[in-house]
């Protein structure tokens, strides 16, 4: 997958809060995204991880991966504590990486700052490597957490993770491994976090992501594979079904090119060129897991690479000729907002597609009219012109 990244300013429209953050002497400004993991304030998890490192005195702070980084608490920490360490921040949702880059100008901190799906993009070796596991990821994503942190950590480097209490078992599981060393462990009342170091590399499991199979029935029926963390993972919504009666409506129209905007496993997108046949698709998310999917889903039912753009919302207004996208996320209303402006000045065509309330609220104050549309059970999927 080639990938193309693109670098938006946060607009001040997108900030819900800010708050302050005071942990041993450090004090933190941050804004928080509605968008964003812990968006009224920083979590008890994230907390109990930092309170952790005061009582391991091996650590090495010399060099740091915050790995997951959310809107960068962690890792603007441990800078503020110590301007002299080397911080990198990463996060496979764009958004994250926006606000985190925009918390450390905010607190005039230099650190790091890029996208990575786990490990993938990281290249460096760290002497510490610190995550608040995402809680939803299967026990293959805590694998690859912990296993891959034995490729990016110095001989005297140390993995310290926290996760919710529903995982101690699983992670306990993961770490019972000859190569891995527990260093510290500590159980709270609803997490537990572990500082973990290495005596070997242990490779991450293969297929780390891949939850299961699935056949996709539009003209043709489709093979496609599906990810942990992504939606539509055994079965079409209703939103996508929506989606598909439109899309049979419209397809006598000539679209020589496509955005597909927030793709999911990549369902939007093979019923896009399942009915039109387009020759130039650009797949767009602020998720690097669903560009992952997405993408190899395309590729592998239509011999097709389309393009992928990583990005926390639409930076520029669109050229395609048609945009196609999934509106699914009920608290990403300021970040809807802000897309739905740049889309009313595109010169292409419009359909979004998800459930029909959320639809109707975020349409209430744009000027769009519906052109056409189809529903299906409490979601819909409509074409849009603006006003």
């Amino acid at each position: 997958m080639s990938l193309l990244l693109s670098q938006c300013p946060l607009d001040s429209s997108l900030l819900k809060k800010r708050i302050t953050f005071n942990l041993s002497k450090v004090s933190l400004q941050l804004d928080l995204s509605e968008s964003l993991f812990s968006s009224f304030d920083v979590d008890v998890g994230t907390k109990v991880l930092l309170n952790s490192l005061r009582k391991n005195s091996a650590i090495n702070y010399s060099k740091i991966l915050d790995l997951g980084c959310g809107y960068g608490p962690i890792g603007l920490f441990l800078k503020a504590q110590d301007p002299s360490r080397d911080v990198h921040m990463v996060d496979r949702d764009a958004l994250a990486v926006t606000f985190a880059s925009y918390n450390a100008k905010l607190n005039d901190l230099r650190v790091t700052v890029y996208p990575s799906l786990d490990y993938e993009q990281v290249k460096d070796t760290f002497s510490l490597i610190v995550t608040n596991f995402p809680a939803k990821i299967a026990t293959k994503g805590l694998q690859a957490f912990v296993y891959g942190a034995s490729a990016h950590l110095t001989s005297d480097g140390v993995l310290a993770l926290v996760v919710v209490q529903e995982l101690t078992r699983e992670l306990e599981l993961i770490l019972d491994n000859r190569e891995i060393i527990t260093l510290y462990k500590d159980y709270k009342k609803d997490y537990s976090v572990f500082h973990v170091a290495f005596t070997a590399q242990i490779h991450q499991p293969e297929h780390k992501y891949e939850r299961k199979d699935m056949t996709l029935s539009f003209s043709r029926k489709y093979q496609v594979k599906t990810a942990y963390g992504l939606p539509e993972f055994d079965s079409l919504n209703f939103g996508t079904r929506a989606l598909y009666s439109l899309l049979r409506d419209v397809k006598d129209s000539v679209f020589n090119s496509v955005l597909v905007l927030e793709p999911g496993q990549g369902h939007g997108a093979i019923a896009v060129m399942d009915s039109l046949k387009c020759m130039n698709m650009v797949l767009c998310s602020r998720d690097l897991l669903s560009l992952t999917f997405a993408a190899r889903n395309v590729r592998n039912n239509f011999a097709f690479e389309p393009r992928t753009t990583l990005a926390p919302y639409l930076c520029e207004v669109p050229k395609e000729d048609l945009i196609v996208w999934s509106a699914q996320r009920k608290n990403d209303v300021a970040l809807d907002a802000y897309n739905l402006k740049a889309l009313s000045k595109a010169a292409g065509q419009l359909i979004v597609y998800g459930r029909t309330s959320l639809l109707r609220s975020m349409l209430r104050r744009e000027n769009f009219t519906v052109t056409r549309h189809s529903l299906y059970k409490g979601y819909c999927a409509q074409l849009l012109r603006p006003i």
